[in-house]
Formats: C-alpha cells, sequence, structure tokens
C-alpha cells in the first residue's frame, strides 16, 4: 500500500462502496472506515455504505491540506519534530550546484540536519537572518 491515497483513479461521477473505495485511492478498507468516522461523507445511512467519488477526492485533499507546514525564509521544516524551526545559533549552509541552490542546516531543537531548496535569487535576502556559508559547486556530468 502507498504512504499517500492516490487521486488519480477516483472517478468523481462515480459512488463506490467501501471496498471500492480502498481499491481505487489505495489504501485499506479500514482506513476508509476511519475517514468516514472523521467525517468523510456517506451518501445515506443504508447499506451497503456509498461513497461519491468527488467527497472521496475532496476529502483526501482537504487531509493533504492539513498536514501542510508554511516555513518563512529562515526557517527549515524539521522531520523529527514535525515543525518550522530555525536553524540552530543562526547558521546555515548554502551549497550551490549549477542552478540548484540549498540550505543546511541544524535543528535548534533537536539538532537534526535540516535542508530545503531555495533559488539563488533569495541568497541576499535570507543571508540579513542567517549566517551564511556559501560553497560553489561545479556541476559535473
Amino acid at each position: 500500500m502507498p504512504k499517500q491515497a492516490r487521486l488519480s483513479r477516483i472517478k468523481l461521477f462515480r459512488s463506490y462502496t467501501i471496498n471500492e473505495a480502498a481499491e481505487v485511492s489505495g489504501v485499506s478498507p479500514r482506513t476508509i472506515r476511519n475517514w468516514i468516522e472523521q467525517g468523510l461523507h456517506v451518501m445515506d445511512g443504508e447499506r451497503p455504505v456509498l461513497i461519491r467519488g468527488d467527497d472521496l477526492s475532496k476529502f483526501i485533499k482537504k487531509q493533504r491540506e492539513g498536514r501542510k507546514v508554511k516555513t518563512a525564509s529562515d526557517e527549515f521544516y524539521c522531520v523529527c519534530c514535525k515543525k518550522a524551526r530555525k536553524a540552530a545559533e543562526g547558521f546555515a549552509d548554502c551549497t550551490i550546484i549549477g542552478n540548484r541552490v540549498k540550505l543546511t542546516a541544524f535543528c535548534e531543537v533537536c539538532e537534526t540536519v535540516i535542508s530545503k531548496p531555495i533559488t539563488e535569487a533569495r541568497i541576499p535576502v535570507i543571508s540579513r537572518t542567517l549566517a551564511l556559508t556559501v560553497k560553489r559547486h561545479e556541476p559535473t556530468l
């Protein structure tokens, strides 16, 4: 089973039973039942329980939006803390390889390595709030 439910196979104008909804979205029937308890709209209280495709798709998208974490320009997403965190002591490394730029630092709370991609134009803005060590590497084939 995938870690994320698949949206691409869900037909919006079709009704699904719990097992069919589980199959097209790539999750287990138990997950679909949990989603119903969490607020996934079902057509009515009769058996078999039917779920409209558009309701299933909207529910999955809403769940994904709820998990997103916004970060400021000087913040990183820490995988261990599962929150937006600042760089420890305000230090970060900036690695430029070709046209790709990556900031790397340590989490201020758990000291895990955290990183995020940025554009090269944002380096001066970020360097106002973080002490950056910029390293430029030539791309290799």
